[in-house]
C-alpha cells in the first residue's frame, strides 16, 4: 500500500469520539456551534475525523446529531470530559475510541493516523508535552470503560487520574512533531481572541 492509498483507507475499531459537551463559558456561547471558515467547528471536526475513522460519533446533546453521526448525551451530567469519554465508549461499539474535541480545526490527518497505529498492547494512547498531557487527542480502548465508570462514582473528574490504573502509553514530543510539523493539532479555540488566530491561520492556508 503506498502513501496515497494509506491516507485514502478509512481506520476501522477505531471510532472517533467528537466531545461537544462543554459549554463555551469563555466564548460566551456554545462553542462547537460557532461559524468557522463557513461552516461550525462541529462541522470541521466532524468532517476531518470522517476522512479518517470509519465511524463518528458525537458526545454531547442529542440535539447535535448530524446525518449518519449519531450524538450521545453524558449519563452523569455535570461530571466533564470524563462522562464525554464513558458515553464514547459505550456507545462507539468499536474496541478503540479517538477522543477530540470540538474546537481544534487543524488536527491534521497524519496525527490521527499516526495515534491509531499505536493503539496494540495498550489501553490507552496519550501524547505528552512536558508534564501536559492532551486528554482529548488521545485514544482509549474499551476495556477502560470500568474504570472509568468507578473513578467517576468516586466523584473524580480528570481523565488523567484513569492513565495511573491502565496500560497507558505516552507519546512524547519526536512522534508527535514529525505528524504534526506545523504544530497546530492541539491548537484549540476558548475565546475570541483563539477563534481570530484561527481565522489569521486559516486564510494564511487558503492564500
Amino acid at each position: 500500500m503506498n502513501d496515497k492509498q494509506a491516507r485514502e483507507t478509512k481506520i476501522v475499531g477505531v471510532a472517533a469520539v467528537i466531545m461537544a459537551g462543554g459549554r463555551g463559558r469563555r466564548m460566551g456561547r456554545e462553542k462547537c456551534l460557532i461559524e468557522f471558515g463557513g461552516k461550525t467547528l462541529l462541522a470541521w471536526m466532524v468532517e476531518g475525523a470522517q476522512r479518517v475513522f470509519e465511524r463518528v460519533i458525537i458526545s454531547g446533546p442529542a440535539g447535535l446529531a448530524r446525518p449518519g453521526v449519531p450524538a450521545f448525551p453524558d449519563e452523569r451530567p455535570g461530571a466533564g470530559p470524563l462522562a464525554g469519554i464513558m458515553a464514547g465508549l459505550k456507545a462507539a461499539g468499536t474496541p478503540w475510541i479517538m477522543a477530540l474535541p470540538c474546537d481544534s480545526p487543524f488536527v491534521p490527518e497524519l496525527f490521527l493516523r499516526g495515534m491509531a497505529s499505536l493503539a496494540s498492547g495498550h489501553d490507552v494512547v496519550v501524547p505528552r508535552r512536558g508534564e501536559w498531557f492532551e486528554p482529548l487527542h488521545a485514544l482509549y480502548s474499551v476495556r477502560c470503560l470500568p474504570y472509568v465508570e468507578r473513578l467517576i462514582g468516586q466523584g473524580e473528574r480528570r481523565i488523567i487520574t484513569l492513565y495511573d490504573l491502565v496500560k497507558t502509553r505516552e507519546v512524547g514530543p519526536e512522534l508527535v512533531s514529525r505528524w504534526d510539523p506545523h504544530d497546530l493539532a492541539f491548537f484549540n479555540i476558548n475565546t475570541p481572541a483563539d477563534l481570530a488566530r484561527a481565522q489569521a491561520i486559516l486564510a494564511g492556508s487558503r492564500s
